[in-house]
């Protein structure tokens, strides 16, 4: 059943559907929509229809119109960015439109299009890179300064863009007619960079930077004699302060200055075979063994009170036997001339070692020690080549103990049940035996009454 509308009956009253028209907008370069981010083309069915209409139909980004929603200090505290990006839109459609076709003959839709806008110059294309680029750097910086403070972002791929964006600006460059001078010039710069040496300090620990993100790698030249000396002066250092601190460890002074009283304290090993010998004596020694000692010691130094007796008595006779001037003159000629010769290498030697005799005084509190160090040090290294086949026994060991000792728990549990059951069948046989004593006691009562 119809109803009946309430207005049915009024005059003047048109009941056919409100339809609305608008008057053909033109499309120039004051009135065109301006958008945030290009749109995508239209399908190819549909391009030739709407160049003919007059209707630019685009696709929309649904992303990127949300984000015209959103609160203006969510995304970009900078308000001035909204008209930045407007103004890029804007450039970035025109261009499109153009690329897409819809330039003919100078003409955007009928319209004649500017020649700045047309066609961008070298300089303004630099420019423009150049300010991109500052803003890009800006922003980089900012995330890079959010990451340090806390926020959680991952510029890794942005960095990798910009390495490659470096990398291509620096194949750009001032070239000749035949390309050979940008060439030559980056070859240069990275001869240049290849060649320079990272510094090492005395303890070993090189100087070393920390490297930007996004920065060209340095590789360093191994044969450098530079670079051979500081490695050999840190591989050194880097021993010197592991057997410091082994010493250390063992209650043990490192090598004293020339300038302390003290007397230089031994190194390791000599020191530990010393304590060995000492404790070994002292766990040892009786009073037979002690005996012993003492009557070895004194007829060494009866031995030694000897020797000295013979060593006199043998420089006496050959003073006594020399050939003297008067009974030997040809012999004392020629012994003459000998001793000539040897003066001249002997004075030789002796100049060439009086030169370097403040470098021995220097080192002689020193050398013996040092010494010490570096057998200790060889020998650590020795065992240390030693301990992987040491670990791998101790495991083995370890593993058969650990088998071992299941072995042994197992029994141990089967000793424990066993006892168990034994304590249970106790208890059930006393039990039996107290019923059959009560049992015993009962009877005798009886035949006692």
């Amino acid at each position: 059943m119809s109803t009946v509308r309430k207005y049915a009956g009024l005059p003047d009253l048109d009941p056919a559907p409100d339809i609305y028209e608008t008057p053909e907008l033109t499309e120039d370069t004051f009135t065109h929509p301006t958008d945030t981010t290009l749109r995508s083309e239209s399908p190819a069915s549909s391009s030739h229809e709407d160049q003919v209409s007059g209707i630019v139909r685009h696709r929309l980004d649904a992303d990127e119109a949300r984000t015209h929603f959103l609160p203006s200090g969510e995304r970009d505290p900078s308000v001035s960015s909204r008209i930045s990006s407007k103004r890029k839109s804007y450039r970035s459609s025109s261009r499109k439109r153009r690329k897409d076709g819809l330039e003919v003959n100078g003409l955007i839709n009928g319209i004649q299009a500017s020649s700045d806008e047309d066609v961008e110059s070298l300089e303004r294309k630099l420019a423009r890179l150049r300010k991109e680029a500052a803003e890009v750097k800006d922003e980089f910086e900012q995330r890079r300064a959010n990451k340090e403070n806390g926020v959680t972002q991952e510029p890794q791929q942005e960095a990798e863009s910009l390495d490659t964006l470096s990398q291509l600006l620096e194949s750009v460059g001032p070239l000749d007619i035949d390309g050979s001078a940008g060439a030559a010039s980056r070859l240069t710069k990275r001869l240049m960079a290849a060649t320079k040496l990272p510094r090492t300090s005395v303890d070993g620990s090189g100087s070393r930077p920390p490297q930007q993100v996004g920065a060209s790698s340095t590789y360093t030249i191994a044969y450098a004699p530079a670079y051979q000396e500081d490695r050999t002066l840190s591989r050194v250092s880097d021993f010197d302060s592991r057997l410091t601190l082994i010493e250390a460890a063992l209650g043990l002074d490192a090598i004293p200055l020339p300038t302390q009283d003290r007397s230089p304290s031994k190194a390791i090993l000599p020191a530990l075979d010393t304590l060995d010998k000492q404790l070994a004596s002292l766990s040892t020694s009786t009073n037979t063994s002690l005996d012993k000692v003492s009557r070895r010691v004194k007829q060494l130094t009866q031995d030694a009170e000897k020797l000295e007796q013979a060593r006199k008595a043998a420089k006496a006779a050959q003073e006594a036997l020399s050939p003297s001037s008067e009974d030997f003159p040809s012999l004392n000629g020629r012994a003459k001339d000998a001793d000539v010769l040897d003066d001249a290498e002997q004075r030789s030697k002796i100049n060439g070692l009086y030169g370097t005799l403040s470098t021995i005084e220097s080192l002689a509190p020193l050398l013996p020690s040092v010494l010490d160090r570096l057998r200790s040090l060889r020998s650590f290294h020795a065992d240390a080549a030693t301990a992987s086949q040491t670990l791998a026994k101790l495991e083995t060991r370890q593993e058969e103990t650990k088998q071992e000792l299941q072995v042994w728990r197992e029994g141990l549990e089967k000793v424990e049940n066993t006892m168990k059951q034994g304590e249970q069948t106790v208890k059930e046989n006393t039990e039996t035996v107290e019923g059959w004593v009560k049992e015993l006691e009962q009877r005798m009562r009886k035949l006692r009454s």
